[in-house]
């Protein structure tokens, strides 16, 4: 996948799977009508959820993506209909080991991460 992101400024590691979603976030006073059945309240915002996995990395590669996916808020850029940069938080990364393969170098066999907009 030849998708570009960044994150705080640091271009991470290409991807193999990005999926993206637009969560409406509703007024808390939101519900059913008990008299109508009708949907009521007001659209407050809406924000978008990223799902990114990686595939094969070395441990170079992971250590960029640990340190650019800060604890806390960071800018974050991607191509979504045209190219965008929104202020995130992450998720919990999970990473699958794969180990040291024979070369010296350490390898994950895969690694897995939601940045979510505030």
């Amino acid at each position: 996948m030849a998708q570009i992101l960044k994150a705080g400024g640091v271009t991470l590691p290409s991807p193999v799977k990005i999926s993206s979603s637009e969560e409406i976030i509703w007024s808390s006073r939101t519900g059913r009508s008990a008299a109508s059945g009708k949907m009521l309240g007001d659209v407050i915002a809406e924000k978008k959820t990223v799902d990114i996995e990686w595939g094969v990395l070395t441990e170079t590669e992971m250590s960029r993506i640990e340190h650019a996916l800060t604890v806390g808020f960071f800018s974050f850029s991607l191509q979504d209909c045209g190219e965008i940069t929104i202020t995130v938080y992450r998720g919990t990364i999970k990473k699958e080991h794969l180990g040291y393969i024979g070369d010296g170098i350490y390898y994950y066999k895969s690694a897995t991460v939601s940045v979510i907009q505030q």
